[in-house]
């Protein structure tokens, strides 16, 4: 029975080796670019890439939305009417809200940074040549066949798999986040934060339309009109920074530290308990 066994194992083992010797050659005299660009990762990445510009374009509206805002505020700010308006005068109505509104802009260009590191690395993703890091990868997992020493077998197939790992990552990462992303955008999050962005702006416009001698004319009336628009602007506000920053941050780093668990669980799996040195 350990003869039959035997000569099994070597079959495998010589099978096995004439699968990654036959690998190594595609990849050799085909090329990285032609293996990993066809029709199914094409496709996936005009998606990641819409979905990003359009995202980009987004917070990019979100960013000059609060800019604006902030400048409208603060002429609102400025005026010179009674010193107060019943017990409060407008700049302490809105310096709070206009505080906000500053932290809002900062944040949105933060979330703009964020989707253009994403958009680079796809970029990076696409472009770069990763026929020398699977190389080594499949020559070392030839060379651990060969290689009586349990212990290094075991290294050699980490390392190869770690190298592997690798691959994935920067080939596929940022185009699945996007696809999924797209599709959770358009279900969950795009009407949502479409919705708070006109609210803001409508909220703007009523705020500009408030002129001195309206305010000071009808000033409790003004109060109460400003309370209100703000109210909007600050529950709008708020909404706005949860979904960019689960958008374009928190979900993008869920999606990765699910792909590392996925591709490290299938490629970890045979070497995840080191073998005592025969």
């Amino acid at each position: 029975m350990s003869k039959v066994f035997g000569h099994a194992d070597k079959r495998i083992k010589a099978e096995v080796s004439l699968l990654l010797i036959l690998c190594m050659l595609v990849l050799i005299t085909v090329g990285w670019q032609e293996i990993s660009h066809n029709q199914f990762t094409g496709g996936m990445e005009q998606q990641s890439i819409t979905y990003l510009d359009d995202t980009m374009q987004k917070a990019g509206a979100a960013f000059l939305i609060a800019r604006a805002l902030n400048a409208t505020l603060s002429v609102m700010q400025s005026f010179t009417i009674t010193p107060f308006i019943g017990e409060l005068s407008l700049g302490e109505v809105l310096d709070p809200v206009n505080d906000l509104v500053e932290r809002f802009s900062w944040i949105m260009l933060l979330v703009t940074v964020a989707i253009g590191i994403q958009q680079l690395l796809m970029e990076i993703g696409i472009a770069v040549n990763l026929t020398y890091v699977i190389l080594p990868a499949l020559f070392l997992v030839l060379l651990s066949l060969f290689t009586r020493t349990k212990t290094s077998k075991h290294r050699m197939r980490l390392l190869a798999y770690k190298l592997l790992l690798l691959v994935l990552l920067i080939r596929f990462a940022i185009p699945v986040t996007g696809l999924i992303g797209s599709h959770i955008s358009a279900v969950f999050l795009a009407d949502k934060r479409d919705t708070a962005i006109e609210s803001i702006e409508a909220s703007k416009e009523k705020i500009a339309e408030i002129s001195v001698q309206e305010a000071a004319a009808s000033p409790n009336a003004s109060l109460e009109k400003l309370k209100k628009d703000s109210e909007q602007i600050v529950s709008q506000i708020v909404k706005l920074i949860t979904l960019f920053l689960f958008e374009t941050i928190l979900f993008p780093l869920l999606v990765l530290w699910g792909l590392i668990k996925i591709f490290g669980a299938v490629f970890y799996a045979p070497v995840m308990k080191p073998q005592e040195t025969a």
